[in-house]
């Protein structure tokens, strides 16, 4: 049987791949590799690998290198298992650095969003965050972990208002329910100043690693601590435009004070590698990343020591592990704005 015949066959009708695809294509191969049904014949396991990668991505051969590649590393692993065990593939990243080259040519891989007239940038994300507050009864002191769904939808046109939505869904802590489900809360804001979106204020950044230091530098200043913390909230909007998320990672692996963090969970979730740099105050900031795909899944923020919080009624207190952060769900382009809450809060932003 000629095997690189039949594979030249597998792909021959099928369309060419975007990176993206090429990234999520080997990512799901290798995880498959990495599991083999140990009682089939390996050109069978491979068989069916491919066949269930297609499936998926029809992805065409001819124009992937890296299938091959990853056709060559299942092979070398089967060849060099020990007493019938066969080599694990996909091992833990050995670096920060690691992570963010491999989440720099992920992101370089996806296409920026660019509304058209009268399309919307709709964003969903999952938010962990503290509520601190007190008990009008019997003037306690009160924290909670709150969980809420947020959704954003920015406009193209500059004279229309653009809308935030949150839905707290669960809370963990000794607060009553009444203290932190508020129902579906909507805000809508409007603001002459076209500067106050954020796929428009990020077109203004270069795309360049070195452009983007300098302009990282101008902002913040070149302590490292001040351009992490900059960095992260340009990470967080720039997923509308992942070709600046790529130059950002390459900016952030340069960074003195960034560390692996092999295992970390997201605000959704979900299992992912995470970058992290100490903020001192017993705080540890991280970026969460699939651990297959190296896309960006989302930040946190980790208690390394118990931390004292200063908020109406006194001082609070939240122990040691305890993490808050903001998971991506979904980025997509809409067409309109959903029905407003008749409750909403309305906001004029000036410029």
């Amino acid at each position: 049987m000629d095997e690189m015949k039949e594979l030249g066959h597998l792909w021959a009708d099928t369309p060419e791949a975007t990176e993206r695809d090429l990234t999520i294509a080997r990512a799901a191969l290798v995880s498959r590799i990495a599991r083999p049904e140990r009682r089939r014949p390996l050109r069978f396991r491979l068989a069916a690998s491919l066949a269930h990668a297609r499936r998926r991505y029809t992805v065409r051969l001819a124009a992937v290198g890296v299938l091959a590649v990853a056709l060559t590393a299942a092979i070398i692993a089967a060849q060099v298992g020990l007493g019938g065990q066969e080599a694990p593939l996909g091992a833990p990243p050995a670096s920060a650095q690691s992570v963010l080259e491999q989440a720099a040519r992920a992101a370089a891989g996806q296409r920026d969003l660019v509304p058209g007239p009268g399309q919307y940038v709709h964003t969903k994300t999952r938010v962990q965050r503290m509520l601190y507050t007190q008990n009008p009864s019997t003037e306690q002191l009160l924290t909670a972990l709150v969980t809420a769904d947020e959704e954003r939808w920015e406009p193209a046109d500059p004279d229309k208002p653009w809308l935030n939505r949150e839905r707290a869904e669960s809370a963990t802590g000794p607060v009553p329910r009444w203290l932190w489900d508020k129902g579906v809360e909507d805000t809508l804001y409007e603001s002459s100043c076209p500067g106050r979106r954020a796929y428009v204020r990020l077109g203004a950044w270069p795309t360049d690693a070195a452009g983007v230091r300098a302009k990282l530098a101008a902002q913040a200043g070149t302590d490292p601590l001040r351009m992490w913390s900059e960095l992260k909230q340009l990470v967080a909007e720039s997923v509308i435009r992942p070709i600046l998320s790529a130059a950002l990672f390459q900016v952030a692996s340069d960074l003195d004070g960034i560390r692996l963090i092999p295992d970390a969970v997201d605000a959704a979730g979900r299992p992912g590698v995470a970058v992290a740099m100490d903020e001192g105050k017993g705080r540890r900031s991280e970026l969460i990343f699939d651990r297959r795909t190296y896309l960006y899944l989302g930040e946190r923020t980790v208690n390394t020591s118990d931390v004292q919080v200063k908020a109406p009624g006194g001082v609070y207190t939240t122990p040691k592990g305890t993490a808050t952060g903001t998971a991506v769900l979904t980025v997509e382009l809409v067409a309109a704005l959903p029905e407003v809450s008749p409750k909403a809060s309305r906001l004029r932003i000036p410029c």
